[in-house]
């Protein structure tokens, strides 16, 4: 048992030794089989690449020739055009000659045009400044012709529109940008039938073409409704020569604001300041008995006699009108019919009251209407004088703003005031030109937007040396950013 025990596991053994030596034989074999493979392949590319190559080289030795023959048929046709060549230079060359002499009569013609024309030249250099003259003379005559015809139709059409009852009297389309005022020697507003210093933006006007025209067409704009007499003067001592002369060469073809013409520039001193005298603002205000009012109370508002019409009417306009009467500004206003008789038998005689700020100069009506008297237009003015020239206050929205303990952006004349100088003096002086009791506060900053940052800077230093505005000097040049202007409350 021993013995066949050993004899099994030597053949087991040897089984063993015969499979690994038949895996090894495999192997070779598959790796000489990838090998033979591999060699084929490569082969087989290799031919391939160079019958491509034997191709384009063919190709190209066909181009080569191709190339070749088109060159010797290319040599062989100038070869054929060289005598046909010499042939036309021959030709040329004996054209040249021929025409040789008319060249050169040719270039003595054109020395004699350059010769004439410089000796016109000298003559026209000669007579230019008196043919200059002639024409400067002739294109006068036409302008000035021309501008009589233009205000001749101007009139015409003025007068056409005047007569009209649907006449609209738009200050916008006269192009009034800007207040005018007059005012006595303590800047004080006047209310008409009196002399007055007049204003225009704050400074003073020169009389330099100023004409009665000229005076009708501003008392007009300031809402009266002709002027009476002008004349020119320093008469205001101090409060007239620390103001700016703002206007000029006021020249003034009729009545209306938009036949004048003017200037900024001016050439002047204060002794031409003009002062004018205005006459019939046309607005009352009448009690239930038609008798004037002249206090804080309510009465019906009347034109030249008759009521006017609520439509588009707004504080601004109430604002307007009670200052041309006078007042300091408007309290409030309502419509209705309330007086009876004393109110239907009157003409309703002013309508469309449209107002862009709180100043007449800039509102525009007209004398047609479509209204019935319970829209006729009651008024409450708060009397005593009217603003010192260009102060306001406003709110975000730039609306005028009387609202007490409210702070809002100080303008003068349009524009805002820097606080270099500024005071609570300065605060109180302000706050009682403009009817509020005093000034509670201010400060300065950037807080209302494109309302603010689009105006002008008009005002600075504004040094007060007491409460009155009389006591104060101040300054129309500025060195200030908006970040300066100032919030003013007052109460």
């Amino acid at each position: 048992e021993v013995v066949s025990t050993q004899s099994t596991g030597t053949i087991t053994t040897v089984h063993y030794q015969l499979l690994i030596k038949m895996q090894r034989t495999v192997l070779l074999q598959l790796f000489a089989l990838i090998a033979i493979l591999t060699c084929n392949f490569a082969y087989a590319a290799a031919v391939e690449e160079s019958s491509d190559e034997a191709l384009t080289l063919e190709k190209r030795d066909g181009s080569a020739n191709d190339l070749q023959e088109a060159e010797a048929a290319a040599e062989e046709d100038l070869q054929e055009r060289d005598p046909e060549s010499q042939e036309v230079n021959e030709d040329e060359d004996e054209v040249m000659e021929k025409r040789e002499p008319e060249i050169q009569e040719d270039e003595e013609e054109m020395e004699d045009v350059e010769k004439r024309e410089e000796e016109e030249e000298d003559e026209e250099e000669l007579e230019e400044p008196e043919q200059e003259k002639e024409l400067d003379e002739v294109l006068e005559d036409r302008e000035s012709g021309e501008e009589t015809q233009e205000e001749k139709v101007e009139e015409e059409k003025r007068e056409d529109t005047e007569g009209t009852d649907s006449e609209i009297e738009d200050l916008e389309a006269r192009a009034v940008q800007a207040r005018f005022s007059l005012v006595d020697w303590r800047g004080r507003r006047i209310n008409g039938q009196r002399e007055g210093l007049l204003l225009f933006n704050g400074g003073t006007v020169c009389d330099d073409s100023f004409s009665m025209n000229s005076a009708h067409a501003i008392c007009r704009t300031m809402g009266y409704v002709q002027a009476t007499r002008w004349r020119h003067g320093h008469f205001y001592g101090t409060f007239q020569s620390r103001k700016a002369i703002r206007l000029d060469n006021v020249r003034c073809t009729s009545h209306h604001w938009a036949a004048c013409t003017s200037t900024a520039s001016h050439n002047c001193v204060h002794s031409e300041d003009v002062f004018l005298t205005c006459q019939g603002t046309g607005f009352k205000l009448l009690n239930r008995a038609g008798n004037p009012v002249t206090g804080r109370s309510e009465g019906l508002l009347t034109y030249q006699g008759g009521t006017v019409c609520d439509d588009l009417f707004s504080m601004n306009s109430a604002h307007a009108i009670c200052r041309v009467m006078g007042f300091s500004h408007a309290v409030s206003w309502g419509h209705g019919s309330r007086y009876g008789m004393e109110q239907t038998h009157r003409r309703i005689v002013m309508d469309d009251v449209r107002c862009r700020a709180s100043f007449w100069n800039y509102c525009s009506y007209r004398t047609g209407h479509n209204c019935g008297h319970h829209e006729d237009v009651f008024l409450t003015c708060e009397p005593g004088h009217a603003h010192t020239p260009g102060f306001r206050l406003v709110n975000w929205r730039g609306a005028t703003t009387h609202a007490r303990g409210c702070e809002a952006l100080l303008l003068y004349n349009g524009g805002t005031v820097c606080d270099d100088g500024f005071s609570m003096n300065s605060a109180h002086a302000i706050c009682r030109a403009m009817g509020f009791s005093a000034g509670v506060r201010y400060r300065n900053g950037l807080a209302y937007g494109a309302v603010q940052t689009r105006k002008r800077i008009t005002l600075d230093d504004v040094v007060c040396r007491t409460t009155s505005w009389n006591q104060c000097t101040y300054s129309s040049r500025h060195n200030c950013g908006h970040g300066e202007d100032i919030l003013l409350t007052c109460r």
